[in-house]
């Protein structure tokens, strides 16, 4: 690094003045700092070297981009690597552990496969049951004569079958009648061995592994969400009812001037679900994202669209002239799924009306009185594939009452 000319001291500052930008070394940045600069304005250029958004976080530049850029200095490399080595571990001790659950599941699987297949070696041989597979052997034998063969025949094989059956009732009653004593006897005692040795199989301890899995993983979401929110700051908002992955890929399809902030400015369980309080949080505001999830099924769905919400004492529609509305629907899985609104009918894209809810469309999306019920029967001005089966994403197109809704501002 050069020397300074007036300290000869090693310059390792660059000052941000309102209207000119000096190199400075230790001294001369103190002496800036004596004159009324600010400390904000002295930026080590090593640190603008390894980080470029110090730079442009200081600059005269979009507001909405260097408040982004202020608040992804908090992610930081060497955070992230340890990040990845500890749960690299965490979930290799699960993997491990599943593993070792597998090996006992098939483990034990084969133990009972065994003592199910000896008890039943066991049991054929107390009855003696190769006399009784010999006997119908003979009748299967007998039964293959041709069928269109002469009488003789058939009385034959009918004789036959008639001596065949006299065996096997022979046989029956060697075991309920003439041994039946001994024979119950050696079955009991059989019966009594082949259950102890399933009860003392020992069963794979699925519940602690399970339990284990569950703290472990639930952990783990939370650490992810974590190291998500501080490299994309527009996640600093989360959503309580959309998975993080899904409420990030709603904002990505929101165009970026759009989304560049996104705050949360109704939420129906702490603001109170009447319809007075949503418009008052609402009325006069555009941009916005809304999210819900009723009581009638485990589906939550909801609607972006960049018009006004106008508080109308009339129904009247918005126009989205951009085209750019949509619905969505997030099923149980976690699986989602879009409707974008249809190019004839972005002047209808939702509708204002102070006495209801959300609408958007013609009745796409409807939410009535206080969130007590509403529909959603998408296809209308919303576009739905006709492959796409709505139902896999919401139970009935009626919505009970609306357990919780949230509205984010764009």
């Amino acid at each position: 690094m050069e020397i300074c000319a007036m300290h000869q001291g090693e310059i390792k500052y660059i000052i941000l003045d309102k209207n000119s930008v000096k190199l400075a070394c230790p001294e001369c940045r103190d002496e800036k700092l004596e004159e009324g600069s600010e400390p904000d304005q002295c930026i080590l250029i090593s640190k603008v070297l390894n980080l470029p958004e110090v730079l442009l976080s200081k600059i005269n530049i979009d507001s909405e981009l260097k408040s982004f850029f202020s608040n992804i200095l908090k992610a930081k490399k060497e955070d992230l690597s340890i990040f990845k080595n500890y749960w690299k571990k965490q979930l290799q001790e699960i993997k491990t552990a599943l593993e070792s659950l597998i090996y006992e599941t098939e483990n034990y699987i084969d133990t009972l496969t065994k003592i199910l297949s000896d008890y039943r070696i066991e049991l054929k041989r107390i009855i003696k049951f190769e006399i009784f597979e010999q006997y119908i052997k003979a009748n299967q034998k007998n039964q293959n004569l041709d069928k269109m063969a002469s009488a003789i025949i058939y009385r034959t094989r009918h004789e036959v079958n008639s001596q065949i059956e006299l065996k096997i009732q022979d046989y029956i009653n060697s075991i309920t009648q003439v041994n039946k004593d001994v024979i119950l006897k050696i079955i009991e005692d059989q019966v009594k061995d082949y259950k102890n040795k399933v009860i003392n199989t020992k069963v794979p301890s699925s519940i602690e592994i399970l339990n284990s899995f569950k703290s472990g993983l639930e952990q783990f979401q939370v650490a992810v969400t974590e190291q998500s929110r501080l490299v994309n700051p527009l996640l600093s908002v989360q959503s309580s009812l959309l998975s993080t992955s899904n409420f990030q890929d709603i904002l990505y399809k929101i165009p970026k001037k759009q989304s560049a902030k996104c705050s949360l400015i109704y939420q129906g369980s702490k603001d109170g679900f009447e319809t007075i309080k949503f418009w008052n949080k609402i009325q006069n505001k555009s941009n916005l994202l809304m999210i819900m999830k009723s009581k009638s099924n485990m589906c939550v769905f909801g609607g972006y669209s960049p018009c006004q919400w106008l508080k109308s004492a009339q129904p009247q529609f918005m126009s989205d002239d951009q085209g750019i509305s949509f619905l969505f629907i997030q099923n149980p899985n976690l699986q989602i799924q879009y409707y974008p609104i249809k190019s004839d009918f972005k002047h209808q894209a939702i509708s204002v009306n102070q006495n209801y809810g959300p609408l958007f469309g013609k009745n796409d999306l409807q939410i009535f009185a206080d969130f007590k019920e509403g529909y959603i029967n998408i296809g209308q001005n919303y576009f739905k594939d006709p492959k796409d089966n709505q139902q896999g994403f919401l139970l009935v197109p009626k919505l009970a009452e609306i357990t919780e809704c949230e509205v984010y501002e764009l």
